[in-house]
């Protein structure tokens, strides 16, 4: 299985997930916010990069049937029924709806893997869920870091290395790639405290700034929510 690492989404091609499975993480907190919807009982999580897009896709919906929701810079948009804070995605709120969403980085990193083979959202919640999936397939496998704003994240490289360790159980193959290298020694270096290493990455410290720490504390549980949402056309739902 050849694996590559992108540690920013912005400059994914088509050609670098053409025929993979692509992992998309964007822990803090698109990902996160995913998987949270779809565990709550969302119908599905319809990913996209504007809020043109997102206004064309909600002008077709039954207004009882869908939430928008979404961030710019952190901050809700306004007018958006709902932030990313995967604290709002509750089962009262989500249940049975589509879920339109328009994040900063994220949902434009998932886009841009639209031509994968197979693609799904990985975070802490579910990072060895993930691996399980790409074991199953043993496929070549693309995992795409979200970053900011065309920036290395720390907590979404940690995250890519998290499911390499797993994934090849600790050893690091002699053909790795340079970015694959740097994501697993990121992770082996900080995995004895990564809630500390999430805390204090660039991300962690401006949500803080936010007042969202609740919703760090809540993303660096690992495997608390071990689902798997999965990019079907171009909506995210569970794979059973």
């Amino acid at each position: 299985m050849n694996v590559e690492v992108f540690l920013s989404g912005y400059n994914v091609e088509d050609a670098d997930v053409r025929g993979r499975v692509a992992v998309v993480i964007d822990v803090l907190r698109t990902s996160s916010t995913i998987i949270h919807a779809l565990y709550n009982g969302a119908r599905s999580v319809v990913p996209v990069s504007d809020m043109a897009e997102a206004g064309k896709i909600a002008a077709n919906m039954d207004p009882l049937g869908y939430q928008l929701g979404g961030e710019r810079a952190g901050e809700p948009i306004e007018g958006y029924h709902l932030g990313n804070s995967p604290l709002e995605y509750t089962p009262d709120v989500v249940s049975g709806r589509t879920i339109i969403l328009n994040t900063t980085n994220g949902t434009s990193a998932i886009q841009r893997c639209a031509r994968a083979a197979h693609v799904v959202i990985g975070s802490f919640l579910n990072a060895r869920r993930i691996v399980e999936f790409v074991r199953q397939l043993d496929v070549d496998l693309s995992i795409v870091c979200a970053g900011w704003r065309n920036r290395v994240s720390l907590e979404d490289t940690l995250c890519a290395g998290l499911i390499l360790y797993d994934l090849w159980n600790g050893q690091e193959p002699e053909d790795r790639t340079d970015t694959a290298h740097m994501a697993f020694t990121q992770y082996r270096n900080d995995r004895e405290d990564l809630e500390g290493a999430v805390r204090r990455s660039g991300h962690g410290k401006r949500l803080a700034r936010l007042e969202r720490v609740a919703d760090v504390e809540f993303c660096i549980r690992l495997d608390a929510l071990p689902v798997l949402p999965y990019l079907d056309e171009n909506q995210l739902v569970l794979l059973q």
